[in-house]
């Protein structure tokens, strides 16, 4: 028999173990009626902890959206709320935006996407080594495989400079780093090329095409282009890592990256190309046939299933749905945007602050995982190693050249001392070590130093150089790009370089 005291311990025991039961039974069945409880509260607490500002998330499934949310603030020193239907900007998920805007027109016969791009353009055209470059077709601008280089540049509101036009950018940067097809090369200055396209064959300015043939049919009341200056007060503030409120800024390529959109309005595109369940017919701008188009793998990113479309990076692995995505990072910004069309269903994730390594993309994988079976997330394109400079007699010795800046001819030296060893010199600087020197996927790479002294690099204050060199016969050529990328600023201006071998070696 047991004692009063034994008796008491057992009764606190079985009354513990009914309660421990009775909260798991009631987390169960929470998780069952609300299967997004445990995102909705790690959410919370990041922005409790001072690591994210603002978040909106929307999930599409079959036609219906099934969640949406805001969290956090759009303007926390206003004490304006995020919801799902504050207009975060959103990056480069603008790019499936220009390419449907593109594809509209196509549509209606007012441009063709296999003619030179320079046939839509004014007197500023895209050039190669021979003059204006007619392989540069509207098609390839949109599917990263024109031969234009990678750009970025930002232009804070009050600062030193102004956004440039289009045809300025043509000018100084639109000259081809690589023969057309040759391989994949995101580039933000194509896809600003396409959106002036836009304006010109439709004779409007391009926030206002975007907003008259794609938002407004599709219902996307809260989206709109940045140059739609009576919108500014709705939009979500960016913030940089350090929870720091950013100036309000524009990019050089509108095209690429201007588009301020909410969770829900993207979840209506996002029905657009599922199909368009769910969608009134006013609102299915373009068929099958044109989505699917749009959609196609055109250009190989990476091996191992790394594709991109027409505005759309494509997934397609063995064993796994296919998968549409285009996410968007920019200083303030950090955006996933997936379509998974076999299982009719859509993620958005947006949020004005960078946030901690990995935490938007897990939130989108957790999201993911409540309407998709198996889903496994994202895997990142492999990068291909480093490699020494081989055969390195083809590489060895000094390579003499000219650098296109901005309308500056510089001289340039290349020195290869041996498989990975190199110096370069820009202008009249001084000869520089060329850090992580050797190939990459077939490409000369390393990064070094130098004063380029363009209005660009000047203004920017940019003095690190990256390498980004082909050897082609008896010369070799491509980009050297100047950059900087921290949580407050990005900068990336590309110069085309050609060099020969100094046989006086």
């Amino acid at each position: 028999m047991l004692s009063t005291r034994a008796a008491r311990k057992m009764r606190l025991l079985c009354l513990l173990i009914s309660t421990a039961a009775y909260a798991t039974s009631a987390a169960a069945e929470t998780t069952k009626s609300d299967p997004y409880a445990s995102i909705r509260s790690d959410i919370e607490t990041e922005i409790a902890a001072g690591r994210l500002t603002g978040v909106s998330v929307a999930l599409v499934k079959d036609g219906r959206i099934v969640w949406e949310q805001g969290f956090g603030w759009a303007d926390r020193e206003a004490r304006r709320p995020a919801t799902a239907h504050t207009a975060f900007s959103v990056a480069s998920t603008t790019k499936p935006f220009t390419t449907t805007a593109l594809m509209t027109l196509a549509a209606a016969g007012e441009l063709d996407l296999d003619r030179p791009a320079n046939d839509y353009l004014g007197a500023e055209k895209i050039v190669d080594a021979n003059g204006p470059a007619q392989q540069a077709t509207v098609r390839r601008l949109a599917t990263h495989s024109s031969g234009l280089p990678t750009f970025f540049a930002m232009y804070p509101e009050g600062g030193d400079a102004v956004q440039p036009g289009i045809p300025e950018l043509v000018r100084d940067y639109g000259r081809l780093v690589a023969p057309v097809g040759e391989r994949y090369e995101y580039s933000n200055l194509a896809m600003g090329i396409l959106a002036e396209i836009v304006a010109r064959r439709s004779k409007q300015e391009f926030g206002r095409y975007l907003r008259d043939r794609v938002l407004r049919p599709l219902g996307m009341n809260d989206s709109f282009f940045d140059t739609d200056l009576s919108r500014r007060a709705e939009m979500a503030v960016r913030y940089a890592d350090d929870g720091k409120p950013l100036p309000f800024y524009l990019t050089a390529t509108p095209g690429s990256g201007e588009l301020y959109a909410s969770a829900h309005d993207l979840a209506r595109f996002a029905m657009l190309h599922l199909g368009g369940q769910g969608l009134d017919a006013s609102a299915r701008i373009l068929d099958k046939a044109q989505l699917d188009e749009l959609h196609r793998p055109a250009t190989t990113v990476a091996p191992g299933g790394f594709y991109y479309g027409m505005g759309w990076q494509v997934l397609r692995q063995p064993g796994r749905p296919e998968v549409l995505y285009h996410g968007g990072g920019q200083s303030g910004v950090k955006t996933e945007f997936v379509l998974v069309p076999s299982a009719g269903v859509a993620c958005i994730v947006l949020s004005n602050r960078r946030g901690g390594p990995g935490f938007i993309d897990g939130v989108r994988d957790r999201m993911l995982r409540t309407v998709v079976d198996d889903w496994r997330g994202i895997p990142t394109p492999p990068s291909p190693p480093l490699q020494p400079l081989r055969p390195v007699e083809d590489y060895a010795g000094v390579w003499r050249g000219t650098m296109v800046a901005q309308g500056k001819r510089l001289p340039v030296v290349l020195s290869v001392t041996d498989a990975s060893t190199g110096t370069l010199s820009v202008g009249n600087g001084d000869a520089r070590p060329i850090a992580d020197f050797g190939l990459i996927d077939g490409l000369v790479s390393g990064e070094s130093h130098g004063h380029i002294g363009s209005a660009d690099t000047i203004r920017e204050r940019l003095d690190q150089l990256s390498l980004n060199l082909k050897l082609r016969g008896d010369r070799i050529d491509g980009e050297i790009v100047a950059w900087r990328k921290t949580s407050e600023s990005m900068a990336m201006f590309p110069y085309w370089v050609e060099l020969q071998r100094d046989e006086a070696r």
